[in-house]
């Protein structure tokens, strides 16, 4: 019969102890026992150091490439030091996907602690095989309850449970006592002095790595591991050794309170995890599309890779370029820089704004507007009349029928008319009311667009990125700006009531591209 041997141990403390190397000596020579044949090597199905836990199925890549073979018919029979081996998961879908898919490929399963082997395809190698995984989830389930009481047991003595202790600070596990470390806690009370003294984390990280000061679990220092440190209350006196429940350990202070809060506060001044930010302003950004393909044109900026990082030019870049969808070619438009298009686009709409024309133009359009509309108010004036017509239409006719002169039948059909006539008669009212508002609306759009831009006219050359933005958008609407191979062509706009009509000019601004 054909075999496989599944290796697997579940903690990087068993991987690290080479556990897993009495599996591959004992796997194989139960195998011979048997005298079966190795039809994979033995090293071929190995989990070292993945856990058979509930929700952690997709990260054993042995089993994944094991269930793939046995589906395949590459062998007869899984060999495993003991079921649990394979599963002992306390969800039952995930013991389910194992177990059935060696039942469906019709393979075996032989334990190598008791030498049992399970035939999945009849019902007491069936029931056997549930059972063990059961059991084998019953005990792991009680494992983790006896940890979990132990943790909040020695939490709640003031002792450290399992895991590294916290940087700065030193525990004897002879004698349950907490104390600063003498290297590392100096350290603690340096960074925090440098933060509120204004240096950001990237500077702290850099200076540390360069320094040589060791860190918790090795590695180099970096500007996240320096931000969660500034922002610990562990350094105060209190450390939340369990978050989850919320148990929080008594342990020495390192630094006060007052310096604590002044390096939070020195921390908000310079944005997310202690970095200075610049705030950047692209002009463009929503409003341009790739004159080649017609995607959105969005922005590409960050940093280089490595502990000191340089900041990368930002381009104007087209979203099919950048994250093409499944199935269509990259677009292959050019990425001009952002800085070269803003300066010659901040160049196009002061001179716009300066223009003479521009004012008389937007004066004569409002004036064409305003012509070709109906008297409005003399429309709501009708309506209003028609509306008292007829509620003495109405009074009268209800008069007649109390004093007798029509019939119940007359009534009801002269009401109906009348309650007709008094819907539509309402609906020409409203619909007057509204025009004749946006008519007196747009006179103060004009009187307001007049005095603003005077006002842009005077300041426009100090005017800063983001009111250089704001100003854009009222020029230019979402489309209006089209990347074209080495240009960036701009329609501009008047926008008093809507954003259909274009101001009678199209200007090209030349765009140094890169790759």
């Amino acid at each position: 019969m054909r075999a496989a041997c599944y290796l697997r141990v579940s903690s990087l403390a068993q991987r690290e102890a080479d556990t897993i190397e009495s599996q591959r000596r004992v796997l194989p020579e139960f195998v011979a026992r048997r005298g079966w044949t190795l039809a994979r090597p033995v090293d071929t199905y190995v989990d070292d150091g993945r856990s058979a836990k509930a929700g952690r199925l997709e990260k054993r890549l042995g089993l994944a490439a094991l269930l793939r073979d046995a589906a395949a018919g590459l062998f007869d029979v899984v060999v495993a030091m003991d079921i649990d081996r394979l599963t002992r998961s306390e969800d039952l879908a995930e013991r389910g996907a194992i177990l059935g898919a060696l039942q469906r490929a019709g393979v075996k399963i032989a334990s190598a602690m008791s030498g049992q082997v399970l035939d999945l395809s009849t019902s007491s190698g069936d029931l056997f095989s549930t059972l063990a995984a059961f059991f084998a989830a019953e005990e792991n389930r009680k494992r983790r309850d006896r940890t979990v009481e132990g943790k909040i047991t020695a939490i709640r003595r003031g002792r450290k449970p399992a895991g590294p202790t916290p940087f700065g600070l030193a525990y004897d596990r002879a004698t349950h006592a907490w104390s600063v470390h003498p290297e590392l806690g100096p350290i603690v009370v340096e960074i925090y002095e440098r933060i509120v003294s204004g240096e950001s984390c990237q500077a702290i990280a850099i200076d540390l790595d360069r320094r040589g000061i060791t860190r918790l679990r090795g590695g180099r220092w970096n500007r996240t591991r320096v931000y969660h440190i500034a922002r610990s209350r562990t350094y105060t006196g209190e450390w939340t050794a369990d978050h989850a429940r919320k148990l929080v350990i008594t342990v020495p202070r390192i630094i006060s309170n007052e310096l604590w809060e002044r390096a939070q506060l020195a921390l908000a001044r310079h944005g997310r995890r202690g970095i200075r930010r610049v705030r950047h302003v692209y002009l463009l950004e929503g409003i341009a599309v790739c004159g080649a393909c017609g995607a959105p044109i969005s922005v590409r900026s960050g940093f280089s890779r490595g502990l000191r990082c340089q900041p990368s030019p930002a381009l104007y870049v087209c979203r099919d370029r950048r994250r093409p969808a499944p199935g269509i070619t990259p677009c292959q438009a050019a990425s001009p820089a952002v800085a070269d298009v803003d300066a010659r686009v901040r160049g196009v709409v002061e001179r716009e704004i300066n223009d003479p024309d521009l004012l008389a133009h937007v004066i004569e359009l409002e004036k064409r507007r305003t012509s070709e509309r109906r008297d409005w108010s003399a429309d709501a004036k009708a309506a209003r009349e028609r509306l008292a017509r007829l509620e003495r239409s109405e009074s009268g006719v209800l008069r007649r029928y109390r004093e007798g002169a029509i019939s119940e039948g007359a009534i009801d059909t002269e009401l109906a008319e009348i309650r007709g006539a008094r819907e539509m008669a309402h609906q020409q009212l409203t619909a007057a009311e509204r025009a004749q508002a946006g008519i007196d609306a747009s006179s103060g759009r004009l009187a307001v667009f007049r005095d603003g831009i005077e006002a842009l006219r005077a300041r426009i050359a100090a005017a800063t990125s983001s009111e250089q933005q704001v100003l854009v958008r009222a020029l230019i609407a979402p489309g209006g700006a089209v990347f074209k191979r080495q240009q960036v062509q701009l329609t501009l706009l008047v926008d008093l009531e809507d954003r259909d009509t274009v101001r009678p000019s199209r200007t090209m601004v030349q765009a140094c591209a890169s790759g």
